[in-house]
């Protein structure tokens, strides 16, 4: 047995003879950290090493440990070299990328369970290649669900933010702005730009390890209960059947491939996406398990969400007339504006809220249209979608409003009747202090519901303000809905008790100081800002009488 070397690091001092090739393998387990991965992808050019070892390497889900740019960029290298295919190297971007770059003129030890194709070729020799491929998707798959993952916990803005940059690219902002765009800051800074690179590189290796975009549509189109059992990693695979891609991280390749398509024109799109029925099977699998579309998308992955958003914008709307799919048209709006919303990171990019408008307005029957704003205005646990929906109906209005010809017939929207039951339902408030509210707590305003106030009241409060100034300040639609007649349910039903209950908020110093003692300073002055500002479109609306 050869001597070990003095200094030397201990995947290249315990390299077979030292040891053999299974105690090897256990070193390599509990051994390798971010800082080896180099090594051991150079002690891996040794062809007698690879032959010996073969496919025990899948030791390195070790990765999931410490994902990170450059340590993705040496997994990918290792499979890569497994896999025997070459394609010219793309110029590190990185001193860090530098040193997991091999010299040009190393050469890998070919795929040692890879049998050359000649004639002839055995059974058994087939498979095993058709099993080496499998595994490699495996592992090309696992690697970005990984790396996707920790990307969201790196410095802002977090993740890849694929959805986007895919609606600033398709609709690009009519008003130029001197805050950069998320397209920009992915061009300009490094550590985006690198996040990029490695997609890319998974991208390319995907398609060089066979994975066809049909086959990723057959895994995420598949209900949850179809799906074959995980890889069992205490049983070595004898067949490819054997070894089931897993759907996440199939759905986030197909997203990958989609987006590299739209934003960088990298190959050609080889699939069309609909949104009936493809978007909405998408989200009846991914996200139909949880109790509502909101508590989906506010608890899977980020990139889970973003890649349907993503998936969702270039998906084709075309549904004719007689192709309707009522309950797929309300999947489809509930689940890509819970999408929209859902995660933390999403709330402040409202250009995200033209995902699920555009697939609202495709759908062709305005009735059925014109019911899901009414349901959404109405049912407690649409509440999430109500600020999404004022959108819609403003948008509807003013495509009304625009035409010149006259298209009142069957438009439930240019109806004053059933407009009416719209305003009744919009106009309506449901003071949130409970109604035997804590004696220690002055006017029954706790820490929570100044909180909820600050994020979610005070913004659909302002829009119900907003959308109403809208309606009073458009001649044609103020008399085609007969607004005149609305005043006296918009005054008591909502803009009195409104006005007492933010005014309570600004201007009660009993609930200033306790709001002080239990939350901080910052707290109370984010709380009476927002009511000032509620107060000012008030004070604006107001005028209009």
């Amino acid at each position: 047995m050869a001597e070990p070397k003095e200094g030397l690091d201990p995947l290249i001092e315990a390299l077979p003879p030292a040891t053999d090739y299974l105690t090897y393998l256990t070193l390599v387990e509990y051994q390798l950290t971010p800082a080896r991965l180099p090594i051991l992808h150079q002690v891996l050019q040794d062809e007698t090493l690879t032959i010996n070892i073969g496919w025990d390497l899948a030791v390195l889900e070790a990765y999931t440990e410490f994902p990170s740019t450059e340590t993705t960029a040496a997994i990918l290298e290792l499979l890569r070299d497994i896999s025997g295919k070459k394609r010219p190297r793309l110029p590190p971007r990185s001193a860090s990328e530098q040193a997991l770059t091999r010299p040009t003129g190393d050469t890998a030890a070919p795929d040692p369970e890879a049998d050359e194709h000649v004639e002839g070729e055995s059974t058994d020799a087939t498979n095993e290649k058709r099993l080496t491929q499998r595994l490699l998707q495996f592992g090309l798959i696992e690697t970005l669900k990984t790396y996707l993952l920790q990307c969201v916990d790196e410095p802002a803005p977090s993740g890849m933010q694929w959805a986007l940059r895919m609606q600033e690219k398709l609709d690009p902002p009519r008003i130029q702005s001197r805050v950069a765009t998320c397209i920009e800051q992915f061009q300009n800074t490094e550590h985006l730009k690198e996040r990029d690179t490695t997609l890319g590189k998974i991208v390319a290796l995907s398609r060089d390890f066979g994975l066809e975009t049909r086959d990723l549509q057959q895994i995420i189109f598949k209900g949850e209960n179809d799906h074959p059992p995980p890889l069992d990693f205490e049983n070595v695979p004898k067949s490819p059947d054997d070894i089931p891609l897993e759907r996440h991280g199939c759905i986030l390749l197909l997203a990958a491939r989609c987006v590299t398509v739209t934003l960088f024109g990298s190959g050609a799109r080889d699939y069309d996406l609909l949104l009936y029925p493809d978007i909405v099977n998408i989200l009846l699998n991914f996200l139909g398990d949880y109790e509502s579309p909101y508590t989906a998308a506010a608890q899977e992955p980020t990139a889970l969400i973003d890649s349907i958003l993503s998936l969702a914008a270039v998906a084709k709307t075309s549904t004719s007339e007689q192709d309707t799919d009522e309950e797929g048209f309300k999947t489809l709006v509930y689940g890509l504006t819970a999408c929209a919303r859902g995660p933390t990171q999403f709330r402040a990019f409202t250009r995200l809220g033209s995902i699920p408008a555009r697939a609202f307005h495709a759908y062709p029957d305005i009735q059925v249209r014109y019911n899901l704003i009414l349901e959404i205005l109405n049912e407690e646990e649409s509440e999430y979608a109500r600020l999404s929906a004022l959108q819609w109906l403003k948008e509807e209005l003013i495509s009304y409003s625009t035409t010149l010809e006259d298209t009142d017939s069957g438009n439930p929207f240019s109806d004053p009747e059933s407009f009416t039951f719209l305003f009744q339902s919009i106009y309506k408030f449901s003071h949130p202090v409970q109604s035997s509210p804590p004696s220690n707590v002055p006017e029954g305003i706790t820490p929570r519901i100044w909180m909820e106030f600050v994020q979610e009241f005070a913004p659909l409060y302002l829009a119900k303000l907003n959308f109403y100034y809208f309606l009073c300040k458009s001649p044609k639609l103020a008399e085609q809905l007969h607004i005149d007649t609305l005043l006296s349910i918009f005054d008591s039903k909502f803009l009195t008790p409104l006005k007492s209950f933010v005014s309570c908020l600004s201007e009660n110093p009993a609930v200033s100081s306790h709001i002080e003692a239990e939350l901080g300073d910052a707290a109370v002055q984010m709380g009476r800002n927002a009511a000032s500002v509620v107060l000012q479109i008030i004070s604006d609306v107001t005028a209009l009488a």
